[in-house]
């Protein structure tokens, strides 16, 4: 099995050239890279403006715990569109919950 080490010292690099050069190309990067189980390193770079790329963000940085997934996307993402969300998206925002 990897270790952080060989993550920060060969991959992380590797990484954050791959950022840099789709940076330069406007184009936004999630990369996530999980070593151990619930050991991971995030690389992250360029505008997040789509949904799908807001999620994934989001999916990447919650290390697991789909409430702290959730509660981050209602608060980037306009969610009250959502059959399931919809109720919870104002109260995110600093609405009144109606659910």
């Amino acid at each position: 099995m990897a270790t952080e080490r060989e993550y920060d010292d060969i991959i992380a690099p590797m990484l954050a050239d791959v950022a840099k050069r789709a940076a330069e190309l406007g184009m936004s990067l999630v990369a996530r890279v999980e070593w151990e189980p619930g050991e991971a390193g995030i690389t992250q770079i360029g505008p997040m403006t789509s949904a799908a790329q807001i999620m994934t963000q989001y999916a990447a940085l919650s290390r697991g715990n789909i409430d702290g997934m959730l509660i981050g996307l209602l608060k980037a993402v306009d969610c009250s569109q959502s059959m399931f969300l919809h109720g919870y998206a104002n109260p995110a925002r600093g609405g009144d919950h109606e659910a």
